[in-house]
């Protein structure tokens, strides 16, 4: 509900907003004569911000005209009777009787003003007056009447709150032309600072405190799925105040608690309520139009992944409708009652769902999308590529071809069945897809007459040489390809992991096609390993059994389960079965394997695997069991509560050994909840998280505290861990850090962070060498534990990541979600050629691929580092600059890789390599410059033209280029290879492309950008393809020689693209990202190949290939550089193979492949 008058006092967050209504406002009515229309999403706080900041405002006389405190100040919404509503409102304010004052208003209302002076009137929620009035003659008086108010020189003021979805329906009404062309004010979503206030003022206000941390995890819940810049979705407001009030009920002693956040079920506990509320008093069919508007406005991404669509009212009132008017009523209806509850954010024209959260806490949503994700991936790319070739005047490179067109194909049946879940899709995509099969067929005849050509010459020659062909032979070939293109698309669609794996080592090996390599490098560098998923509720506990074999698993639904590593199934029946019982089940295995320990509020229960039964009497505890640890010894384990109290229990008597350790060392005030305990691995030591926001250790021996505490973090500690050689403790905290200490000092080492979130539970590797975050993003993070770097970032949940553990042979990853499901992984996967390297802004490989060229393009700091590509380590002594410094912008290698040439802010240099020296300085030349294939030149953006520089004479060579065509900065430039062509890009979104011999423009450029800036663009190794990016994210692909896109564009899931580069091959384009990604991309079929690559901590600003083609050099504004390995699909095969985990069986052989003979595909 939103914030009323009366509740001004705890109305906070929206000050500016206010500020700027008031000045709209006034600026408005000293005109004479005016309607402000204040619109926006819906659950962004109009209703709010008009009740609860405009109108006390008013009262305090803040609108900027003389005498505005004393203007009476009436408050509306129209509901089905406006008329009605108004009067009432009148007779509030003026006094006398509303039935009479509803007929003079309606009659007449500039008498009415006439006689009542100037006043504010303020139209609340004024969508109502479509909704609820049938009367179209009503609407057009009413609309009437407040343009009648609004006008002369002692008009009323008059504010209109109306939600963005009606707007058109508004500019409808001549009257409403005026405030829409210059009336306007659109409520934004809140900023961070905004919502932190919104957050603590009114707690402030009411004399509650907030437990340190709980500000954060709010902050972090609903910055899933943020907009552009800083702001939070319009459907974050709702779901905060719902979440707030439900904690506010759960206080303990005037402070708002992180127990009673989770105990209410936090945001997303609120989302799933208000969905089934909202779903529950549905008839069937409006449930399956529901239905219908929810896969409208979901996608799955190429990742597999569902995420939120915003699709147009029209198409979702069409899903509904059937084309009848009054079905497209009752889409409208539909549509409201989820937007109500602010579960759906309605625009002008289109509608979308209000935050992310619901994709993952509403079971429902769940159940309806999961059991065909593979059919809707290809249906929702089906329908978005068809867009793209009706966009693009139908332009033939846009058609589907080879496993896209199949995957359609094969999935059209399977939509035909069910006409709810995927609505025929319209004529421009059965034109989409017609034009595709024509043009298949079509490439199908111009190969079979190819190959029939050439057959026959190859007949003749070999006979002519008295050799006969077996034709038979090509045939069988041609089978083959065949069958590997259809198991390639098959592998793309599945959303089995191991058995897309499987499919694409398949058609590897029938026949190595185009298709399959793509699929292979997919398979091979697919992170994930399977899930185990049976929970209804967040898994809260994760373990591995000491020999690995068994996963055990504790979730908020008050049930343990055992899983089978291998197969990912579970092991007989839940261990406890007393659901939601307890909103955390903690779990531990004994050193041995034989015993799990678990943990259900106060009660600590112990279970023999093998037979799950429980072993021996439970362990009542004291206080509600925070915390639960074995001793590697297998003698003792520990337990953490929330009264702040550790303590160690004999493993076979389940009786106290030693002291209590925490509060009976402490003041009783600094120590509270333990939410993690951890032994080192000689089991000597005991490491202890505690709520104070301090980590301890305790000798497990005589139970006294080692040291002073480790202190640092500003909020609560939520888990620790020890190295495996006990020298290093790691902490994560609700302040959103992760800190590594030195045990024998005590001292802070270093400090981790995430750009997106904070983290939840923190693990060592086996060895030692890395460290693994859970975080509340849903990304599980892995870390050099001695550098502190990011070594691989794995996206692998939806929601919240509570848990994550590491196998004990550290081959495997398992991270435990908010959403009810584990997800293993593999942690080698992707894993960096070495070591990052320091290194800003650019880079360059040489062009035997043996040495990596960095500068920084910050600061002025000119130095060229050297590197050596195998160890990682600097290649000699870096290359000094004689003179002033500056920073460096670009780095290129001489085709003989003997002189380095570098361009910056202080000029043109020019290096010999080999000897470490300076050649020469150009200090004239300081724009953006690109080296000549061939090594002779160089050319330079100046002003408004760009210079051609020859190396060998140290001047300009040739006339300029002249480039009055780009309307700002030149941001890029590029050169063919065969270096008869330069392209530019610019600040103005514009690219164009210039003949070198003669300096002349290129006519039929690619059209501009949209977005603005071109980031990057760079010409493929034959010359024939231009890509270029923009401040769109996507990444634009034109045919040179025929002047149009070479296909659909690239479109990152991880925002803009910074910087590109070609394979040697041409056949991949690698891109990296403002958000630290790289992405492979297969040409052929303009899709991505493989997954998704996360190292760098900030935006990339350079790529580059090796000459070979397996190795890809990164340099990011995180101040390093790092290697990843690319490798060939052949050498991927084993790869594959492992990832899956298993062979085919001959049911699945049979199944896909078919009437090929089954054979074994993996080693």
């Amino acid at each position: 509900m939103p914030f009323e008058g009366g509740k001004a006092g705890l109305f906070f967050g929206r000050a500016r907003a206010t500020l700027s209504l008031l000045d709209r406002l006034g600026r408005r009515s000293a005109r004479h004569g005016s309607i402000l229309l204040v619109s926006g999403a819906s659950g962004v706080g109009k209703s709010s911000l008009l009740r609860a900041g405009l109108m006390p405002a008013l009262a305090e006389g803040r609108l900027p005209l003389p005498g505005s405190r004393h203007w009476p100040r009436l408050l509306m919404t129209p509901t089905a009777k406006p008329f009605g509503a108004l009067a009432q409102a009148w007779a509030q304010a003026f006094g006398g009787f509303a039935d009479a004052h509803a007929a003079r208003l309606r009659d007449d209302p500039r008498e009415a003003v006439a006689r009542a002076g100037r006043f504010v009137l303020v139209v609340d929620q004024f969508e109502e007056l479509f909704t609820l009035v049938t009367d179209e003659h009503e609407r057009q008086a009413f609309v009437r009447a407040l343009h009648a108010m609004a006008e002369g020189r002692d008009g009323a003021a008059v504010v209109v709150g109306v939600r963005a979805d009606y707007w058109d329906r508004c500019a409808a009404y001549p009257q409403f032309a005026e405030a829409i062309q210059d009336g306007q004010v659109i409520v934004e979503p809140m900023t961070e600072p905004d919502l932190r206030l919104a957050i603590t003022g009114p707690a402030a206000t009411a004399g509650l405190e907030l437990e340190p941390g709980l500000v954060e995890i709010i902050l972090d819940e609903l910055r899933v799925g943020r907009v552009a810049g800083d702001r939070y979705e319009a459907g974050a407001l709702p779901l905060l105040s719902q979440a707030l009030r439900n904690t506010w009920e759960r206080r303990e002693n005037g402070t708002l608690t992180l127990r009673g956040y989770e105990d209410s079920g936090m945001v997303r506990d609120s989302v799933r309520r208000t969905a089934d509320e909202a779903l529950a008093g549905l008839a069937p069919e409006d449930r399956k139009a529901v239905l219908r508007f929810f896969r409208r406005m979901t996608v799955i991404t190429a990742g597999g992944r569902v995420a939120r669509r915003r699709a147009t009212l029209a198409e979702l009132r069409a899903a509904a409708s059937a084309g009848s008017e009054e079905g497209w009523d009752r889409a409208a209806e539909l549509l409201s009652a989820f937007a109500d509850r602010r579960l759906l954010t309605l625009h002008e024209d289109t509608a979308e769902i209000a935050h992310d959260a619901l994709l993952t806490a509403w079971p429902t949503l769940r159940q309806w999308l999961e059991p065909d994700l593979a059919a809707q991936a290809v249906y929702d790319q089906l329908l978005d590529a068809a867009a793209q070739w009706a966009g693009n005047h139908r332009d033939p490179a846009f058609l589907y071809r080879g496993p896209r067109l199949l995957a359609v194909q094969d999935s059209r049946p399977n939509w035909d069945r069910d006409p709810d879940s995927f609505p025929p899709p319209g004529p421009i995509v059965e034109s989409f897809v017609a034009a595709s099969t024509r043009e298949a067929r079509r490439a199908s005849r111009r190969r079979r007459l190819v190959m029939s050509g050439l057959a026959v010459l190859s007949v003749l020659a070999l006979l002519a040489a008295g050799v006969a062909v077996n034709a038979a032979d090509e045939a069988d070939h041609q089978r083959k390809v065949a069958i590997s293109r259809q198991l390639a698309a098959q592998s793309e669609v599945t959303g089995d992991t191991a058995l897309s794996s499987m499919l694409a080592v398949a058609a590897w090996r029938i026949a190595p096609t185009d298709e399959a390599a793509n699929r292979v490098l997919t398979a091979a560098t697919r992170t994930g390993r399977g899930t185990l998923a049976g929970h209804t509720r967040g898994v809260t506990a994760l373990a591995f059994s000491p020999d690995g074999s068994i996963v055990a698993t504790g979730s908020a639904d008050g049930t343990a389960r055992l899983w089978d590593t291998a197969s990912r199934r579970q092991l007989g029946a839940p261990i406890t079965r007393k659901k939601y019982e307890c909103s955390d089940v903690l779990l531990a295995f004994s050193p041995d394997g034989r015993t799990l320990a678990t943990s259900c509020l106060s009660t600590v229960r112990f279970y023999d695997v093998a037979t799950r039964r429980e072993r021996g009497a439970p362990l009542k505890h004291p206080s509600v069991v925070t915390a639960l640890a074995y001793n590697p010894d297998g003698k003792t384990f520990a337990t953490g509560d929330s009264a702040g109290v550790i303590q160690q229990w004999d493993a076979v008597t389940h009786r106290p050994r030693g002291a209590a350790m925490g509060r009976a060392d402490d003041r009783p005030e600094r120590s509270s909840k333990i939410f993690g305990v951890a032994f080192s691995r000689d089991g000597r030591t005991l490491a202890g998280a505690g709520q104070d926001g301090t980590a301890r250790l305790w000798d497990t021996a005589t139970s006294r505290r080692l040291g002073a505490p480790f202190a640092g973090h500003t909020a609560a500690v939520l888990d620790v861990a020890i190295s495996p050689d006990g020298a290093t403790l790691a902490t994560v905290s609700w302040d959103r850090t992760a800190r590594l200490w030195n045990v024998a000092t005590g001292r802070q080492t270093r400090v981790l962070k995430d750009r997106t979130a904070g983290f939840n539970a923190i693990v060592f590797s086996p060895d030692g060498t890395r460290l693994a975050t859970a975080g509340a993003s849903g990304r599980t993070i892995l870390w050099d534990t001695a550098g502190g770097e990011r070594l691989l970032v794995l996206a692998v949940n939806v929601g919240a990541v509570e848990r994550v553990t590491f196998s004990p042979d550290g081959k495997l990853l398992a991270a435990a979600g908010y959403d009810g499901v584990v997800r293993l992984a593999d942690p080698q996967v992707h894993q960096q050629a070495g070591t990052s390297m320091p290194a800003f802004g650019a880079g360059a490989l040489s062009p035997d691929g043996r040495t990596l060229a960095t500068g920084a393009a910050g600061g002025k700091d000119s130095a060229i580092r050297l590197w050596d590509v195998a160890t990682q380590r600097p290649a000699g002594p870096p290359l000094e600059p004689r003179d002033a410094r500056g920073s460096v912008a670009m780095i290129a290698f001489t085709p003989g890789g003997r002189t380095l040439l570098t361009s910056g802010t202080d000029g043109l240099r020019l290096w010999d390599v080999a000897g470490r020296r300076e050649i020469a300085h150009e200090p004239t030349l300081k724009g953006v410059a690109v080296l000549s294939p061939d090594g002779r030149f160089v050319a330079v953006q100046q002003d408004q033209a760009i210079v051609f520089w020859d190396l060998a004479r140290r001047r300009e060579t040739g006339p300029r280029i002249r480039v009055p065509g780009h309307t700002d900065v030149v941001t890029g430039l590029a050169i063919s290879p065969d270096g008869t062509t330069l392209a530019s890009a610019g600040f103005d979104a514009r690219v164009r492309l210039f003949d070198v011999p003669t300096r002349r423009e290129i006519p039929g450029s690619p059209p501009a950008a949209a977005g603005g800036l071109v980031n990057d663009l760079e010409f493929s190794p034959d010359g024939r393809t231009l890509a270029y990016t923009a401040a769109d994210d996507a990444v634009r692909l034109w045919d040179v020689p025929r002047r149009r896109p070479a296909g659909v564009a690239l479109i990152p899931e991880d925002g803009a693209t910074s910087a590109l580069a070609f394979s040697p091959d041409g056949r991949v384009l690698v891109t990296g990202s403002t958000r630290g990604g790289v992405l492979l991309w297969d040409l052929r079929v303009n899709r991505r190949l493989g997954t998704y690559m996360d190292g760098h901590a900030r935006g990339v600003s350079s790529v580059a290939y090796s000459s070979d083609g397996t190795t890809v050099a990164t340099v990011g504004g995180d101040g390093t550089a790092r290697l990843w390995n690319v490798r060939r699909p052949a050498d991927l095969v084993a790869a594959a193979c492992a990832n899956a985990g298993r062979a085919l069986t001959r049911e699945e052989w049979e199944s896909h492949v078919g009437e090929e003979e089954y054979r074994r595909i993996c080693p």
